[in-house]
């Protein structure tokens, strides 16, 4: 079997990858589990599908599945095997699957004719919308679309920056020094793999540009992110800190193979999302407001394993350098652990007063 078909559905707003399994996955250890997430969501990126991947089986007890906790609500109430293998729309190919998810991999069968496009699982006991769906283009369907004919997306943007690597190279010399971002780097980019949307743009030296596709993803990333570097740099008695600035706009999208790189993104709301990154100081998370605001709605009372309670900070608008309109600046971190404070006026950014 190369090919592993799945309901490509959009629920509350939410684009979602179910992959039906067999119940062979309830005798699998969480370790094994966590292995077929990731191998199906390494599947669904290479076959361009986006939204959140859920692979569902019958358990002893139920439907069980695996998803993200800030969906579980959601997909409690709404989940059922019969309905995902009813709206199998979509194929991913998986030659070189690994023998895990072989083993419980079911034969899903060719997509039912009358379900190919994502729509809602309640369309499967309701005759009528059924048929509205089928006269109708899904979400995932005009996103699709809309690359193909136009450069332009809306996308969340992530830049950061080690702050004193100049210094890190003065007291630990340039092998040292380098050998130190490696593994830094390679931290940050296993945290990247383990994200749904999370596409690494560009990296200069000590920099990241990631994009990703909502900004309650992009949050949670930087802030597994500042944890580990934390716990890095604590285990290695090194002072190392990064700084990282978030951002949504709409961006040019130039997808023409650059320098080894698939995509690139430009554009000045890419330059905005820098600059609010040259604000921040170490071991701090800056946003504007759209990011903060849609992040803070979505996260805000969730708990995140190893990380304590969140702070969220507004700080009111700065003028940034190449920017016309003031940005209303706003800052989450770990309380007691992040840097929560004011970025202070710098060349390139001032404190706007009204």
């Amino acid at each position: 079997m190369t090919d592993i078909h799945v309901a490509h559905l959009r629920m509350q707003g939410t684009d979602f990858i179910l992959v039906p399994l067999s119940s062979g996955m309830s005798r699998l250890s969480a370790a094994e589990q966590t292995a077929v997430m990731s191998e199906l969501r390494a599947l669904a990126r290479g076959a361009g599908l986006g939204g959140d991947v859920v692979p569902v089986w019958q358990g002893p007890s139920g439907v069980s599945y695996l998803a993200d906790p800030r969906h579980h609500a959601a997909l409690s109430k709404t989940l059922r095997l019969d309905v995902v293998k009813q709206h199998l729309n979509r194929k991913i190919g998986a030659s070189g699957m690994s023998a895990t998810l072989a083993r419980v991999t079911q034969e899903g069968g060719a997509p039912n004719p009358e379900t190919s496009r994502p729509s809602s699982p309640a369309a499967a006991s309701s005759p009528s919308r059924t048929a509205s769906v089928e006269n109708r283009r899904s979400l995932p369907d005009v996103h699709a679309a809309a690359r193909r004919t136009t450069p332009n997306r809306v996308v969340t943007m992530l830049f950061s920056d080690i702050v004193g690597s100049t210094k890190l190279k003065q007291q630990w010399g340039d092998a040292q020094a380098m050998e130190i971002l490696k593994r830094h780097h390679s931290l940050v980019r296993q945290l990247l793999d383990t994200t749904i949307t999370g596409e690494e743009v560009s990296t200069s030296g000590d920099s990241f540009f990631i994009a990703f596709a909502t900004p309650s993803e992009a949050v949670t990333f930087a802030l597994r992110w500042q944890d580990k570097v934390r716990d890095f740099a604590r285990q290695e008695n090194i002072d190392l800190q990064d700084r990282i600035g978030i951002h949504v706009g709409e961006v040019y999208a130039d997808n023409a193979k650059v320098a080894g790189k698939d995509f690139d993104l430009n554009g000045i709301q890419v330059d905005t999302a820098a600059r609010i990154m040259s604000l921040a100081q170490g071991n701090q998370i800056l946003m504007s407001q759209f990011a903060f605001l849609n992040a803070k709605q979505i996260l805000e009372g969730l708990d995140f394993d190893g990380i304590g309670t969140l702070a969220w900070r507004a700080y009111g608008p700065y003028q940034v350098k190449g920017v016309e309109l003031p940005i209303e600046i706003y800052e989450v971190g770990e309380a007691g652990l992040a840097c929560l404070k004011a970025p202070p006026d710098s060349e390139k950014a001032k404190r706007h007063f009204r």
